[in-house]
């Protein structure tokens, strides 16, 4: 009898420790699942104490300094001094709320770079419902950051482009206005400066509002005179336009065309314009030059096309525009450092 109860109690025994080996290994299989799920998810995981006053253990992918010993520092460690307070601030709320720990923040990369980071971290309780630690995962959200960055300076400088070419169609309405004689005729001058002004934000909008080449402009502010492309010689080499450098020329250059045709060298059958520019020594330097045309005269009144030419594209460059109205032609300089 006492055999059979030996027996049967030790194969319950048996039964037991199975069951238990099983149980361990489902739990094991699960914590492996877990840990898995994890590491999908995010670069970083961590542990902390339930005052997020040491740092227990963390586990940095690549992206920070792991973390394997007691870590008192930790937060003068992960986080650069300008986020500090914040991360502290995120702590405050979330022990006090007994709530999930959510933020946004940058760190000290492995690197030696500082990068972004998103972590969140939730309180694990005690059977009395205390904190008793928070187990936290982070993901590397550097290039996001980085975008967003991009993005909000070019909506910034898209907004203070936009604000300068309306000043340029303000003021290139009302002075032609101011200056002609009908609204037919203002019309049609208002038109055209204004397609100028278009076709060099076409090539601008090609290059994202970077830099635009000089000869793309010239040509571009040349189109609408077409006519005349036979008698006018360019010459230059490649050289970047800064977008409002791009806008100065552009108009400047339709004004000079349009004033050739109507009165200079290209209003005969002979004459002729050559466009040239160089950098040379830290100085960029464009030429308009007519010849061949009829005689020239200093005009009695300097009309809005001279001062736009002068000032716009002087302004624009950084540097000086001068109009010579020399008797055997036109000549139009505009001279301008550089960063060469």
């Amino acid at each position: 009898m006492l055999r059979e109860q030996y027996a049967l109690a030790k194969l319950e025994l048996e039964a037991l420790r199975s069951a238990r080996l099983v149980e361990q290994q489902s739990l094991l299989k699960l914590a492996e699942q877990l840990d898995a799920l994890v590491r999908s998810s995010s670069e970083v995981r961590y542990r902390v104490n339930a005052d997020w006053s040491e740092l227990a253990q963390l586990n940095g992918g690549g992206f920070i300094p792991d973390n394997t010993q007691t870590n008192k520092q930790w937060i003068e460690l992960y986080i650069p001094a300008e986020h500090q307070e914040r991360v502290r601030a995120e702590i405050r709320r979330a022990v006090a709320a007994k709530d999930t720990y959510n933020i946004e923040h940058t760190v000290n990369r492995v690197d030696g770079t500082i990068g972004w980071a998103s972590s969140r971290a939730v309180p694990l309780f005690d059977e009395n419902g205390e904190i008793e630690s928070w187990m936290g995962a982070a993901s590397d959200i550097t290039a996001r950051k980085t975008s967003e960055e991009a993005q909000r300076l070019l909506n910034a400088e898209l907004a203070h482009r936009m604000k300068n070419t309306l000043t340029i169609v303000q003021a290139i309405v009302g002075q032609t206005l101011r200056a002609s004689s009908s609204v037919e005729s203002a019309t049609q001058v208002i038109n055209d400066r204004l397609q100028a002004l278009a076709s060099a934000q076409d090539i601008l909008t090609q290059t994202e509002f970077v830099e635009a080449d000089t000869r793309e402009i010239v040509e571009a502010a040349l189109a609408a005179h077409k006519h005349a492309h036979r008698r006018v010689e360019i010459v230059g080499d490649a050289y970047r336009l800064t977008p409002q450098q791009a806008l100065g020329l552009s108009l400047s250059i339709h004004e000079l065309a349009t004033n050739a045709i109507k009165y200079g060298s290209l209003s005969n059958e002979k004459g002729r314009v050559s466009i040239s520019w160089r950098q040379a020594r830290g100085l960029f330097e464009f030429q308009w030059v007519e010849s061949e045309g009829p005689a020239v005269t200093m005009p009695e009144r300097r009309s809005f096309g001279s001062k736009l030419i002068e000032r716009v594209a002087a302004g624009y460059f950084g540097g000086e525009a001068l109009l010579d109205f020399k008797s055997e032609g036109l000549r139009f300089t505009l001279r301008a450092g550089t960063n060469a």
